[in-house]
């Protein structure tokens, strides 16, 4: 391997290190891959172009045309002709294609070692934080929303990293040798402290997405189980380990969390006794009103879309005079990154969006039949996955470089599994 390969598998860790943690190492370390991921696209570009790839390019194309018909041609909301859009967040994202070509001899053992620094260098923000602010601001009642000097995502990326490990729990439970109970406890700390850093934020999308798929992991688990095709085989120790942090956990955030959860029903029950029209402005109301907004208006542009840009100048035009929103809030996005990608790229780019990542999960699927230390890795793939759609529903933005980051690990971790199946084939 050359020293331009090095500089650029050495970047891409420092990426991973920093994408969730401190943004500017993360655009470093990605300056540090691209040049070393260019060449070996170059180098083996007759192997790239799969249908994953080629439906990168062909988005990358779509999202570059639709910017200058939005730019030059002037098709796009009023609103949005303005030298503040936001066309270059949504190509970041697809930057996973070149780097998932850097060389690699085992694609899984360089999907681990990249979450592994993820939730490495988050812990480093984790613990940062709560060494300025002292352990007790987790149970002081204060909302971690913008938090950590990041933005909205922490629940997100919380939650994400306590999925992986609760679904590999099997996997570092068993480690044997030198490393078998710092493994152990390692896990156990980094579970507990996400989960603890999710619950802190007060997210109630976030409470909703991992209630969603904590309810889906039970109900395949059960599911296998009642088929035969499925044993449950939990170590008793790591059973009642997993059972004590749970009984913590709950015991020691069931107010907080009632209390973000009571504070929407009752807006919710006027929402449907009255209809929306006259509930109150909430947060709950607010993102009702803003995606019926967009569906309403998607008859106006249905197959290229609005165009790229934050929509605050038309929802203070066309939403607030006549439907309750909060005041001194001024909306950048339609908190659903789905209704986001309509209204901006419309039907085309949200189908070439959604094929993208059918393939990608496609992929993984596939090599995870032939290998088993790929099958092993996929509850993790459909927790992390659910969650995120989930949460999504509500908020995502690709605007902070957090969030872009952590979208780049994620294509790029169904990228690395699905290429398994090639490796394997070589």
């Amino acid at each position: 391997m050359n020293r331009l390969y090095r500089v650029g598998i050495f970047g891409l860790g420092v990426f991973a290190l920093s994408c969730v943690w401190k943004t500017a190492p993360g655009h470093l370390g990605l300056a540090l891959s691209l040049p070393a991921a260019l060449v070996a696209v170059w180098q083996d570009r007759r192997r790239f172009w799969d249908a994953a790839n080629l439906l990168a390019a062909v988005l990358a194309v779509w999202l570059c045309v639709r910017y200058l018909l939005q730019t030059w041609g002037g098709l796009a909301e009023a609103g949005l002709l303005k030298p503040t859009d936001v066309f270059i967040d949504w190509l970041w994202p697809l930057l996973f294609a070149p780097l998932a070509m850097l060389p690699c001899q085992d694609p899984l053992r360089r999907l681990k070692n990249l979450w592994l620094l993820a939730m490495l260098g988050f812990s480093f923000g984790i613990g940062a934080y709560l060494w300025q602010r002292g352990l007790d601001v987790l149970w002081s009642g204060e909302r971690l929303g913008f938090h950590l000097d990041r933005p909205l995502g922490v629940g997100l990326y919380a939650g994400s990293f306590a999925l992986v490990l609760i679904a590999t729990a099997r996997q570092w439970w068993a480690v044997t040798g030198a490393w078998r109970w710092p493994a152990r406890m390692a896990g156990v700390v980094l579970v507990a402290l996400n989960l603890q850093v999710l619950l802190s934020t007060q997210n109630r999308s976030t409470f909703l997405a991992l209630a969603v798929v904590g309810v889906g992991m039970v109900a395949v688990a059960g599911w296998q189980v009642l088929q035969g095709r499925h044993r449950l085989r939990l170590p008793p120790s790591l059973g009642a380990v997993g059972a004590l942090i749970a009984a913590v956990l709950l015991s020691g955030n069931f107010y907080l969390v009632q209390q973000r959860i009571d504070a929407e029903v009752a807006v919710i029950q006027t929402v449907f006794d009255d209809g929306l029209e006259a509930a109150p402005a909430a947060s709950a109301t607010v993102r009702l009103r803003l995606w019926q907004y967009a569906w309403q208006r998607f008859a106006d542009a249905p197959l290229v879309g609005h165009g790229f840009g934050d929509v605050r100048e038309i929802i203070e035009r066309d939403l607030r005079p006549r439907a309750a929103l909060l005041e001194g809030e001024r909306y950048d996005h339609l908190h659903n990154s789905y209704l986001q990608t309509l209204w901006s790229q419309g039907t085309i780019g949200s189908v070439l969006w959604l094929a993208l990542a059918w393939v990608l999960v496609r992929d993984a699927v596939r090599a995870a039949r032939g290998q088993p230390q790929c099958r092993a890795m996929l509850p993790a793939m459909w927790a992390v996955l659910t969650f995120t759609a989930v949460w999504a529903m509500f908020d995502y933005r690709l605007s902070h470089p957090d969030m872009r980051f952590f979208s780049i690990l994620l294509l790029l971790s169904l990228r690395l599994l699905g290429m398994c199946r090639a490796q394997e084939e070589q």
